[in-house]
């Protein structure tokens, strides 16, 4: 019994022996390679221009974005602390007491609201940066 099973296993290691001995692969057009070749790599140089074209306008988003919040909110804070200190920015007219409360408070509220908008926006801007980098890197 165990004779057969050494006999079978000669005979189809043979088998593959001579299979993978007679396998002679042709090799294919080498001029369509290099066209298909040229033509990914072609590609490829195109996907990487999109990405830097990419990442400069995420910049210049970044830079715009900074500019913006830094002017209107230095515009705002400007603003608010030049109104006259006894005088509210703004009025209701009406004798309604959470209405009273945010006219006498207007300077203080619209600084926290300014103040509050400047720092949402830095750390936008931030945020933006940091994934401009991340896309920068997977380029690499």
């Amino acid at each position: 019994m165990n004779d057969d099973i050494k006999l079978q296993d000669s005979l189809r290691a043979s088998t593959f022996e001579e299979l993978f001995d007679s396998f002679q692969p042709t090799l294919a057009d080498s001029e369509l390679f290099n066209q298909r070749l040229e033509r990914k790599l072609a590609m490829i140089d195109e996907i990487r221009q999109s990405q830097a074209a990419q990442i400069h306008h995420y910049r210049m988003a970044v830079v715009a974005a900074f500019a913006v919040g830094v002017i209107l909110g230095g515009g705002f804070l400007t603003f608010i602390l030049s109104a006259p200190a006894d005088v509210p920015l703004f009025t209701f007219g009406i004798n309604f007491y959470p209405l009273l409360f945010i006219e006498q408070n207007s300077r203080l509220i619209s600084a926290l609201l300014t103040s509050l908008m400047i720092a949402f926006n830095i750390i936008a801007i931030m945020n933006t940066n940091e994934i401009v980098d991340r896309i920068r890197l997977k380029r690499i």
